[in-house]
């Protein structure tokens, strides 16, 4: 979805009233934060990643009203709204915690209730999704099977490269 850019509470008023239980994130930006040009790209990515979002942007000191109303006083900023209620907020140029709080608030439910499946008193848990190696599987294949997955692929490099430097 496109990213909007914000000038006045009028405009900003207009596009929540339409969005009633939609997300939206206002990111919070000045021309003159490098933080705020750095997470930029971050952000304009994430917008075409969630379309089902509203993604706005407001530079502080074109609009202070908007800044204002939501007591900005960091850049970059992002208030997440549901509807016109503020829901979270997260300061500071950290994609980690940008894409964690949209991806929290964009799968959940518009009540902000619990998603997940739960699980009584009791009940046994379910299998994990990822399936542990045999039990009977020699030492280095376990090993192996609980490395990080880029270093999986750095090994299987490494061994591809002694592998061709071995035959010729």
């Amino acid at each position: 979805m496109p990213i909007t850019h914000i000038t006045s509470l009028s405009q900003l008023d207009g596009i929540l009233s339409k969005a009633s239980d939609k997300l939206s994130v206002i990111d919070f930006h000045a021309e003159w934060c490098g933080p705020c040009h750095m997470i930029a790209p971050k952000y304009e990515a994430l917008s075409k990643q969630y379309n089902h979002v509203n993604f706005l942007k407001c530079d502080v000191d074109a609009a202070k009203d908007v800044a204002s109303r939501y007591r900005v006083t960091a850049m970059p900023t992002f208030v997440f709204l549901r509807g016109s209620t503020k829901v979270d907020q997260v300061r500071g140029a950290n994609p980690g915690a940008l894409q964690e709080t949209l991806h929290r608030h964009a799968s959940g439910s518009s009540s902000g209730a619990f998603s997940g499946k739960g699980q009584r008193l009791g009940d046994t848990p379910s299998a994990p999704s990822d399936p542990q190696p045999q039990a009977d599987a020699p030492a280095i294949f376990t090993a192996f099977a609980q490395l990080d997955p880029k270093i999986k692929v750095l090994v299987y490099l490494v061994a591809g490269y002694l592998f061709l430097w071995y035959i010729s």
